[in-house]
């Protein structure tokens, strides 16, 4: 019964173009629940916002992120609650003005307050500043075409640019 699921899925997954307006995403397009909060997926890249970005490394090296590939904390990455998977985003620091980009690849922040838009990897944290400080004010910009370049790089549809 398992392989038989599994064919089906590589078989829907396999030529989008059969299936109108479904795409493959490996479960990261769907809304899900953390700690009684239901977040829904954006299915677009437009997104811009200013909030606080705190960093996580240690804890999380080596396991699995939303896409299925191992966070390294040295890599440029980061976790975003609804932006598609993957995205690639603009990170300025607003305090000192350095910026970064990050291949976003995991879900989060998930801290109980919700100033916090986006975790990112101990090396962007460095990038930009912030490593010691722990949390910093930032400005957060969705980038349409790396987005959709990352996507393909993940075996994905990329989504459209616009809403």
């Amino acid at each position: 019964m398992r392989a038989i699921f599994f064919l089906l899925l590589l078989v829907t997954c396999s030529n989008p173009k059969e299936r109108p307006g479904k795409s493959c995403h490996a479960g990261t397009e769907r809304p899900y629940v953390i700690n009684g909060v239901r977040y829904y997926p954006q299915v677009h890249y437009q997104y811009s916002a200013v909030g606080v970005a705190s960093w996580y490394g240690y804890d999380c090296q080596g396991q699995p992120t939303a896409t299925g590939r191992k966070f390294d904390k040295n890599k440029l990455t980061a976790a975003h609650r609804t932006l598609p998977l993957p995205s690639v985003v603009l990170v300025e620091n607003l305090e000192n003005g350095k910026k970064v980009k990050l291949l976003v690849n995991d879900r989060g922040p998930f801290a109980k307050t919700h100033r916090r838009i986006i975790d990112i990897s101990q090396r962007a944290a460095e990038k930009l500043g912030s490593r010691r400080k722990g949390c910093v004010k930032v400005r957060v910009t969705c980038l349409p075409k790396e987005s959709q370049l990352a996507a393909l790089d993940y075996h994905r549809k990329p989504y459209p640019s616009k809403p």
